[in-house]
């Protein structure tokens, strides 16, 4: 799969996973379409500057706790050069199982990012914009995470993460893996939708009325 086969694919699923979910939550908390649009270009800003940290970031951490030497890396995207599309970490030589561990880490930090969601995710006293990006850098970063990786090796032959894990690992493992954290994040998802519409009149009557 080429870079910019790879770069089209996640423009693509950030714009069928991430968008729809938010705007139905900032159309659910009473924004205008107007806010709802601007707020839309406003979370793209901050969720693509953690989005390759967070998952760079997460293969360095899990190498390192087991023992691997890093010599390199680049956290984030290179913007500024139009570079939308690399983010990596390099290794000194270890073994395969070491490779495999780190391999899995930013798939692990997405169920654990889910998993923390589920049980703090802040409702009634968060704004609107703020509850749409929580929800942008939780529960859809790690679905977008998932899916865009896994869909990227398993249906379009690219050569990334999930390729390797699925070489490595039992295939049948893996396959499981990835969709549970999928199911769990869009059911996170899900979840905070339909409780927003639920706390919807608690959250107005603490809004006060001018006049």
């Amino acid at each position: 799969m080429t870079d910019s086969a790879r770069a089209l694919l996640g423009s693509s699923l950030y714009v069928a996973l991430v968008v729809p979910p938010v705007f139905s939550y900032l159309k659910i908390r009473n924004q205008t379409d107007k806010k709802i649009v601007l707020s839309i270009f406003a979370i793209w800003l901050p969720w693509s500057a953690i989005n390759t940290p967070i998952h760079e970031g997460a293969h360095a951490l899990a190498g390192v706790l087991v023992g691997m030497q890093m010599r390199g890396g680049q956290f984030i995207q290179h913007f500024w050069k139009g570079d939308f599309v690399h983010g990596y970490v390099l290794w000194e030589p270890a073994s395969v199982q070491q490779f495999l561990f780190s391999t899995s880490g930013p798939y692990l930090a997405d169920f654990l990012i889910t998993l923390f969601a589920f049980f703090f995710f802040p409702r009634r006293h968060c704004p609107p914009f703020v509850g749409a990006l929580l929800l942008s850098v939780t529960y859809l970063r790690s679905l977008f995470d998932v899916v865009v990786n896994y869909t990227a090796d398993t249906l379009f032959g690219g050569k990334g993460d999930f390729d390797f894990l699925l070489a490595g690992y039992p295939r049948i493992a893996v396959h499981a893996a990835a969709i549970l954290i999928i199911v769990l994040s869009a059911a996170g998802v899900a979840r905070e939708l339909v409780l927003a519409h639920r706390l919807k009149p608690a959250i107005a009557a603490q809004v006060p009325i001018a006049g």
